[in-house]
């Protein structure tokens, strides 16, 4: 992990979960990375609460122009309708379990935590990890922690056979945010050299090569992609984590594919 990744985290910790760690000194363009990958993880906003919250800290050097950079695009995050997300899943007989839930436990704070961690799992299966939902998911999980139904959330995991995709979850909070597992008590956070080494392995991630994964018709007969190195990324990263959830992965990866043909003009 580098100095832009690591003073990166020390921002989102602080202005998501109030953590103060000191930052790193870097350049004005590692700054100006740092503030291109809280624009690729959509954090801007809690990454510019960090810097508001670390403001005496000596390192934290940002020129002005970099500020009004933030401050801008931190105003239209703000603007932005929130988006509405029902979620599924790919695989239809688990899908059809999911579906059963919602229409039982509508608007219950342990379903809203049980579609938190949906919708990053489905994010690290297709194209690697956005922060904006862990974080989301973290803030969720402390905010509500008294609320939630923990052993009808582990049935529910259970059921929709998500036990490894949770683990890998709260193990990625811990990493990352500093939680104790004993505030994840709906599944094992297990941090050792594997879970480290992927979390980050998604830091790395390009969202940009992710969503260039998708198929046009070309001058030829033959189906080509906008960009082949993605499209091989992509390949890569469904087979690199369908251990994670086997059930979903194989229909995530098959209807991510169907979509990619759907851009295809007859």
């Amino acid at each position: 992990m580098d100095v832009i990744q690591r003073n990166f985290l020390r921002l989102l910790k602080s202005g998501a979960f109030g953590l103060r760690e000191q930052i790193e000194p870097m350049s004005a363009w590692k700054w100006n990375r740092l503030y291109q990958l809280s624009q690729m993880h959509e954090v801007c906003p809690w990454c510019f609460d960090g810097m508001k919250n670390c403001a005496d800290d000596f390192f934290l050097k940002i020129r002005p122009e970099q500020m009004q950079l933030w401050q801008q695009t931190v105003k239209e995050m703000d603007e932005e309708i929130p988006r509405e997300e029902e979620q599924h899943l790919t695989n239809p007989l688990l899908n059809r379990k999911l579906q059963h839930i919602i229409e039982e436990q509508k608007d219950t704070p342990t379903l809203e935590l049980l579609q938190n961690i949906i919708r990053l799992a489905r994010f690290i299966l297709t194209q690697g990890l956005n922060m904006r939902y862990l974080v989301e998911l973290g803030i969720y999980l402390r905010t509500t922690k008294d609320q939630i139904d923990y052993e009808q959330l582990k049935d529910w995991i259970k059921k929709l056979h998500m036990t490894k995709i949770v683990k890998l979850e709260a193990a990625l909070l811990v990493c990352f945010f500093d939680f104790k597992p004993e505030e994840i008590p709906f599944s094992e956070a297990v941090v050792n050299s594997s879970a480290v080494n992927l979390a980050e392995n998604f830091l790395n991630t390009s969202s940009k090569q992710a969503a260039e994964w998708y198929f046009t018709q070309g001058k030829s007969v033959f189906v080509t992609s906008t960009n082949s190195g993605a499209m091989m990324w992509h390949v890569r990263h469904s087979a690199k984590y369908m251990n994670y959830f086997p059930s979903e992965a194989v229909t995530n990866f098959i209807a991510n594919f169907a979509h990619s043909l759907s851009h295809i003009e007859e």
